[in-house]
């Protein structure tokens, strides 16, 4: 009876062992997965890829490009034949005017207040350029000086509305002209744009660029 009661007893308490080892395997189990965060799944490829891709600064397309200086198509007639040639603009260094410019021609500073148009063919054929502001002169003061210089020059003979025909939407102009056997000299005063501009023109017959410094004479106007 002991016997069997020992053994019975020792059943018993190997099941109780079995039980309590299973219960503790699956108690550390639950606590490891609860240590793991719920949603920790390791990234997809293209998730990955996505992370590591960078992007890639954008740029304007449209860069800033220097304007193109304004040009004018001017006419003149040299030796009796009609000519047509593109001009650009050119300023004045130390006035306060702008104008289109043949190619065949220089611009430089003679003096303060007198600027020097120069023929690259013939440094003899030239126009001086003079222009004050309306507010600083008026244009009969500028007139007389003019008139003044070509009496000294010689005999002076009024330029036709014809030969001032390049003028236009001008205020007030008067021009004259000396001639000499193969040379001339030609003196214009007009007001426009709120200048008074004074031009001083030395030519000869074999250049004969009277009406294309006239022309581009023209299209003076302020900066």
């Amino acid at each position: 009876m002991q016997k069997k009661l020992f053994s019975m007893l020792a059943l018993l308490l190997t099941a109780v062992i079995v039980v309590g080892c299973n219960t503790s395997d699956q108690t550390e189990q639950a606590d490891v997965e609860q240590q793991e965060p719920a949603n920790s799944q390791k990234p997809s490829d293209n998730e990955t890829a996505g992370d590591d891709k960078q992007e890639t600064p954008t740029t304007d397309a449209t860069q800033t490009e220097t304007p193109a200086t304004p040009q004018q198509e001017v006419q003149y007639v040299q030796n009796g034949v009609d000519k047509k040639e593109t001009a650009s603009e050119a300023k004045s260094e130390a006035q306060g005017y702008k104008f289109q410019q043949l190619p065949e021609f220089k611009l430089s500073q003679e003096e303060p207040g007198k600027d020097m148009l120069v023929s690259n063919a013939d440094d003899e054929v030239f126009m001086r350029i003079e222009t004050t502001n309306t507010s600083e002169t008026n244009y009969d003061a500028v007139k007389t000086s003019m008139q003044d210089y070509m009496n000294a020059v010689g005999s002076p003979v009024a330029l036709s509305p014809e030969e001032l025909s390049a003028f236009k939407d001008i205020k007030n102009i008067e021009g004259y002209v000396v001639d000499f056997d193969t040379e001339k000299v030609i003196g214009v005063v007009f007001e426009k744009d709120g200048l008074i501009t004074k031009l001083t023109i030395h030519d000869n017959d074999e250049q004969d660029l009277t009406a294309a410094m006239l022309a581009m004479a023209a299209t003076i106007s302020k900066k």
